[in-house]
């Protein structure tokens, strides 16, 4: 059931995304971006296999997470850790 509570809550983050600029990233991309923070939060990074696996990212293909991260690569929203493939991390800027 919805109530007014998720509502204003729905309102809420769809108006803070628009103040950080997320608003132009498809729903998939921001999933990724946040998880991607999630896990770089917890481990110092992003590993590839963590984030498939992440609460945020779970029910998506896998092809969708790394068009995702291809996308975000190229808007400079996140970077790889170290020049080894598969660890990501928010971008100082974002």
């Amino acid at each position: 059931m919805i109530n007014n509570t998720l509502i204003e809550l729905k309102k809420l983050l769809n108006s803070m995304e628009k103040d950080f600029g997320l608003n132009s990233l498809s729903e998939v991309e921001r999933n990724v971006l946040y998880a991607i923070k999630d896990l770089e939060k917890e481990n110092g990074a992003a590993k590839t296999g963590h984030l498939l696996s992440h609460e945020f990212t779970a029910n998506m293909s896998r092809i969708s997470v790394f068009r995702s991260i291809k996308t975000l690569e190229k808007l400079k929203k996140i970077k790889r850790h170290t020049s080894k493939r598969g660890e990501y991390k928010i971008s100082p800027s974002n």
